[in-house]
């Protein structure tokens, strides 16, 4: 019984202590206490703790999130580094820099500033990292912006602030072109005809700003359904609708559309879900939709591929119907391909721009003085135009007006003003004055612009007391492509000049139009039957912004063109075919001939080493040259240049490629073709030819009659004096590369890689021998065992090394040696079957003396020439 009430006054007890333990709220108990290093503050949070959540599963955290001015920041190393995230990071306590890594992507922040680098972009961030102490922690942290760092690594972010939880999920990891790829970029769907189609678990990707979405799912399935057939074995994909069959081959950027070549931007893909495991054909949407008889467009606010049936073309004499501007300024051709007009939904637009010839002053007999008494921004502003009304108690007389970078500057005669101020506040225009000018009675009303390049127009109201200004981005507002004169041609119409910036890429051109609103809408426009123009489509580009229009031609391949352009024009023009097909892989310059001279007086030099090569043409042709190249606006030619040797009387034709390329020329018609490609497109057969030391190197030395002779000498007498007259011969059969091309000492491995460089097929490393016996002479050849796979001429290094020993020694008389297996860097870290020749030994007074002659020194060179061809018969590159 005592027991009992024992326990019963305990529980008492302890329940009454509780009771008198004051209670504490969520809030409450959210209470952190840190120290801000930034401040030198200690701080009281009271905001909500941010947990974090990847992929459904908690992330573990030795301290928080806290918000602070509504951005989350969280410890790096918890929510980054330390979870299944799995950055790499480094932080540089002495000047507070914080790098993460990841997928390809590096970030820089520093502690205390909003600025920070995305691959090394500079980006301004809504708040600066700070480093914070928590009061319950034991070592301090640095906390970044949560949503920048999670968006920025590829990663999709979700704050719900009802429970003050942010749930991160990880960017898709797909497999194609052999690598296995977390994909960062954007996730798009796909509509046809307003219907979104089901994409299951492969949504559309971007890859080279292009769109590319499941090829069954959005063109063999409904509401399309085009017939699809995809041949694993072949690689190809082949898409059929009304009499248009598309196949496609995967990693090819060449179609074939009924049975014509045609090129694309992005080569087709098979890609696969690593996260599903499942693997998918994807092709790029707006090159399938034009040619299957479907308009495309890209929604970048929904990230979404809208594909809509064409509408047939009402052709009113191939002027299709649309607004008319400015009265017919339509010039007669020979024939209308299409005409692509001012959309319904951008005439407000145009009307309130005016459709004046003159636009930019105002005439009138007004003798009043106009008096200007304020300016004010009109409601008649539109979401691509902004209006300025300037109001007068009086009628305007002549207004005048000057654009100068941002400044608009409007001279209003017989007009006065009181010196006024005005905060106009606008996106276009930020403030504005009027000075009246006392001399001539006159008012200047200045409007200070907030963007370049922009364009304007003036008109009155119909009591000519308010004269309004309309800025606005230029227009694109009618695209007409035709044939005239035999040669096909397109015609870009803008309100005012057209800032177009032109890349040619095999197959297609891309027309960049840099701050312009696109009237005409997203088009799309094909035309097998055309000579040069087949295809023209305007697009959304994915990564440019939105104030640049896109237009892709596609033209055939071997095309030429002319420029030319006038105030709202821009016009190319295709011109004669060029007399050779271009292969995809490669590019032509074309250039004239003078008639004086003969394709056999052209000579030529590879200056590989600084990624140029020279074309030499008999006398001073600078003015004949003078912006007749054609064919060269690609990513492999730099710049061409002119040069006049007087001394030697020659025409230097200079042309600097971006990186180390190839080329031939050849005559055609009183042409020279010059094709340009990387070295394997360009030749059938390529050797490196390594002379052996250099520099401060001098390798073994020797005297001999009393004069010293090195051995970096011999080498580079035999490999570049005499081997590049034979290797560099028009009737060469092989290319040749020079690893040195002077005195200079050039590192072993930089030596090796140089094969990989210049995509050589063989690599020679010459060198003379040394012993300590007099005695001993002749040739050996080495190889490294380490380097010594079969290639794929079905060579390797030991086999080129005994077809060397079996014949070069007999062709230069020396004494054959032996071949042998050594570790030599030249050889060991090369890519292909690679030999190092030790010739003859300078110890040796027979040797010696032969490698002082010059007939000796030239039998060498034709002998290694000699048996590089035999090689390479029996060999062949396949190319």
């Amino acid at each position: 019984m005592k027991m009992k009430k024992r326990n019963i006054l305990w529980m008492l007890f302890i329940a009454l202590t509780l009771f008198c333990i004051p209670y504490t709220t969520v809030s409450a108990a959210s209470n952190l206490s840190y120290y801000d290093y930034g401040t030198k503050k200690n701080v009281t949070y009271t905001d909500k703790q941010v947990k974090y959540y990847l992929d459904g599963k908690g992330i573990k955290t030795t301290a928080p999130g806290i918000i602070i001015d509504g951005t989350s920041l969280v410890s790096f190393r918890d929510v980054f580094v330390n979870s299944n995230i799995g950055a790499e990071f480094d932080y540089s306590s002495s000047n507070g820099v914080v790098t993460l890594k990841l997928n390809g992507t590096t970030i820089k922040f520093t502690v205390g500033s909003k600025t920070a680098y995305v691959n090394g972009k500079k980006t301004t961030l809504s708040i600066a990292p700070r480093k914070i102490k928590m009061k319950s922690g034991s070592y301090a942290q640095i906390f970044v912006p949560a949503r920048f760092t999670a968006e920025t690594l590829g990663y999709k972010y979700a704050y719900n602030s009802a429970n003050g939880t942010v749930s991160m999920t990880s960017p898709m990891k797909l497999y194609y072109n052999g690598k296995t790829v977390a994909y960062t970029g954007t996730i798009g769907s796909v509509s046809v005809d307003g219907k979104a189609i089901n994409l299951g678990k492969m949504p559309s990707i971007i890859i080279n700003d292009t769109a590319m979405v499941y090829a069954y799912k959005v063109f063999g399935s409904a509401p399309i359904s085009a017939k699809y057939n995809y041949n694993e074995k072949e690689g190809t994909v082949t898409l059929s609708k009304n009499d248009v069959t598309v196949k496609l081959t995967l990693g090819s950027k060449t179609a074939y559309v009924n049975g014509k070549a045609h090129g694309m931007d992005t080569a087709p893909l098979l890609v696969k879900n690593l996260d599903s495991g499942a693997a998918h054909v994807m092709v790029p949407g707006s090159f399938i939709s034009s040619y299957l008889g479907y308009n495309y467009r890209w929604d970048s606010t929904l990230k979404r591929s809208v594909i809509t049936s064409r509408k047939e073309e009402n052709n009113n004499n191939g002027k299709p119907d649309g607004p008319e501007l400015g009265g017919d300024d339509f010039i007669p051709e020979d024939k209308v391909f299409l005409e692509w007009n001012l959309l319904d939904e951008y005439l407000d637009d145009y009307k309130l721009i005016g459709n004046t010839a003159n636009r930019k002053e105002i005439k009138s007999d007004e003798k009043n003085t106009a008096n200007i008494y304020s300016i004010i921004k009109d409601s008649q502003s539109t979401a691509t135009t902004e209006t300025y009304s300037i109001m007068s108690t009086t009628p305007f007389g002549n207004v005048t007006s000057n654009l100068n970078d941002q400044t608009l500057t409007l001279h209003v005669s017989n007009a006065s003003t009181n010196n006024t101020s005005y905060d106009l506040k606008g996106t276009y225009v930020g403030n504005a004055s009027s000075a009246y000018n006392y001399t001539d009675i006159s008012t200047d009303v200045i409007l200070n612009l907030n963007q370049k390049n922009m364009d304007y127009s003036l008109s009155l109201s119909e009591d000519k007391c308010t004269l309004k200004v309309t800025f606005f981005k230029n227009y694109l507002f009618k695209v007409t492509a035709g044939i005239k004169d035999g040669y096909d041609y397109i015609t870009l119409t803008g309100l005012s000049k057209l800032d177009v910036q032109l890349i040619e890429n095999n197959y297609q051109f891309i027309l960049q139009i840099a701050n312009v609103n696109n009237g005409i809408g997203n088009q799309s426009f094909v035309n097998e039957t055309a000579e040069s123009l087949h295809s023209l489509r305007t697009v959304d580009s994915l990564t440019i912004d939105s104030n640049t229009a896109q237009i892709v031609i596609e033209k055939s391949e071997d095309a030429t063109y002319e420029v030319t352009e006038t105030d709202n024009e821009y016009t190319i023009s295709f011109k004669e075919k060029r007399p050779e097909t271009v292969p995809s892989n490669v590019s032509i310059i074309q250039f004239k001939m003078p008639e004086n001279v003969l394709f056999s007086e052209i000579t030529h030099e590879d200056r590989y080493y600084n990624n140029k090569f020279s074309i030499y043409v008999p006398g001073d042709q600078r003015s004949f040259y003078a912006n007749t190249f054609y064919g060269y606006q690609d990513g492999r030619i730099k710049n061409i240049s002119l040069n006049y040797d007087s001394k030697n009387d020659v025409t230097e034709i200079i042309v600097n490629t971006t990186k180390l390329q190839g080329y031939k020329l050849k005559e055609n018609k009183g042409y020279i073709n010059v094709t340009v490609g990387d070295p394997k497109d360009i030749y059938k057969n390529i050797v490196v030819l390594d002379a052996g030391h250099g520099g401060t190197d001098p390798g073994a030395v020797r005297k001999l009659n009393g004069k010293t002779i090195n051995e970096k000498d011999v080498n580079f007498s035999i490999i570049y004096d005499y081997c590049k007259k034979i290797f560099d011969a028009p009737e060469s059969e092989i290319k040749a590369y020079y690893s040195r091309y002077n005195d200079t000492k050039v590192d072993l491995y930089e030596r090796a890689a140089f094969a990989k460089k210049v995509g050589a097929d063989l690599f020679i490393s010459l060198h003379m021998n040394a012993n300590t016996k007099t005695t001993v002479r002749g040739t050996e050849i080495y190889y490294s065992d380490a380097n010594n796979s079969m290639s794929k001429m079905g060579l390797n290094s030991q086999k080129f090394a005994s077809i060397f020993l079996d014949n070069l020694p007999s062709a230069v008389g020396t004494q054959k040696r032996s071949i042998f297996a050594k570790q030599y860097v030249v050889t060991k870290y090369n890519t292909v079957p690679a030999i190092l020749i030790e010739l003859g030994f300078m110890s040796n007074t027979s040797d010696l003396t032969l490698m002082t002659k010059s007939s000796f020194r030239e039998s060498t060179a034709e002998a290694i020439y000699d048996i590089l061809q035999m090689v390479f018969t029996t060999y062949p590159t396949g190319r």
